[in-house]
């Protein structure tokens, strides 16, 4: 487990053993719903007790899951489970081993924080995490990671249908399409939300966002645009 400034007193452990379970996207997505578990579990062919006994599991307070997304240059993006009592939450991390504290993207809580990624951010990133060969190819896991903390006002045409995708192939055996849909209309805690293309980077133009002047330096707003760009070099 990756030493996180900030969290080097907390129980973090790898949570990669959690990707390939079907109730953990399930559980995952929750964050998108705002809690309301119907949707997910029609989507994903499970019961709500099984979706709330297994959000138990990842939400104890012994144990705090972290999975992440290696960007280029050594950058990591971590998700955390902050799982402290009454306080918990969900952390997105920017971080690379020679720095000595974190950049947060998003925080999914009461207090929310956000978002963190547009949709063709979250594509891009997908697209790199995949395996060569096809252009067109992305990989779910990643995909399904980074979902809550995208948001976007203007989704193309086929959204729906690359998230149902996505979905499916990380296990979903249920109402794919109209869990994606509700999902997209959603958009987790902040809804549907536009961005600006600046010569200083990709801007959101929420208020609750870190990714805006004043919030984070003219430099890194450009170096966070460039990690998850189609490029992915900062």
């Amino acid at each position: 487990m990756p030493v996180i400034p900030g969290y080097e007193d907390d129980p973090l452990v790898d949570g990669a053993y959690l990707t390939d379970e079907p109730l953990f996207w399930a559980c995952h997505l929750l964050q998108c719903t705002n809690g309301v578990e119907e949707p997910l579990c029609a989507g994903f062919g499970v019961s709500k007790d099984d979706l709330l006994q297994f959000f138990e599991r990842v939400s104890a307070q012994h144990r705090w899951p972290v999975l992440s997304v290696p960007l280029s240059a050594g950058h990591v993006l971590h998700v955390l489970y902050r799982n402290l009592p009454g306080e918990g939450g969900y952390d997105y991390l920017l971080h690379r081993p020679d720095w000595t504290a974190t950049v947060p993207l998003a925080r999914v809580e009461g207090c929310f924080r956000g978002p963190g990624l547009c949709w063709p951010e979250l594509l891009a990133v997908a697209h790199k995490a995949a395996e060569a060969g096809s252009a067109a190819r992305l990989d779910p896991q990643t995909f399904l990671l980074l979902m809550p903390i995208m948001s976007d006002a203007d989704l193309p045409e086929d959204a729906d249908d690359v998230l149902a995708a996505m979905l499916t192939a990380c296990g979903a055996t249920g109402e794919t399409g109209a869990l994606a849909r509700i999902l997209l209309e959603e958009q987790s805690c902040w809804g549907p939300q536009p961005w600006t293309l600046t010569p200083a980077g990709r801007i959101s133009e929420s208020r609750y966002a870190f990714r805006r002047p004043g919030e984070m330096s003219s430099d890194m707003l450009a170096q966070v645009s460039l990690l998850l760009g189609p490029g992915g070099n900062a």
